[in-house]
């Protein structure tokens, strides 16, 4: 009786698109994201300013610089948002780390749903072909 030498190896994962599409979707998000907060950085330190300069003088709340921390306290979490989706993009693309690609896909959703919903959906099926370094 001859045994057969057992092969241990497991079989390679065929590559798919998918996880490059969920990439490339997030990343075209997060970048649009980025954008969006510019302008409403610019404008609303811009015109937002003239605009609660009026409400604001009133109560006394001008000269603290109330009105631009308020943008600002709006605008760090979004960008941190965008910047997360950005880099998830670019592990789902190198198909690395798949729950910081997951996290990225799912920060897609803040900025575009209509981009986030297929990201999510993309990293997520082709999990396998991830690996973990």
């Amino acid at each position: 009786m001859v045994e057969q030498p057992q092969n241990n190896t497991p079989e390679p994962v065929p590559q798919t698109w998918m996880p490059v599409a969920g990439g490339i979707l997030s990343i075209v998000a997060g970048s649009l994201g980025l954008i969006a907060i510019a302008f409403l950085i610019t404008f609303g330190a811009t015109f937002g300013a003239d605009i609660a300069r009026d409400v604001l003088d009133s109560l006394g709340f001008w000269e603290a610089g109330i009105p631009l921390t308020i943008i600002g306290l709006v605008a760090i979490p979004f960008v941190l948002i965008n910047v997360v989706a950005i880099v998830g993009g670019v592990y789902a693309i190198r198909r690395r780390l798949w729950g910081l690609a997951l996290a990225g896909a799912i920060c897609t959703l803040i900025p575009s749903q209509l981009l986030g919903i297929p990201a999510i959906i993309f990293v997520a099926i082709s999990r396998r072909e991830f690996s973990q370094s």
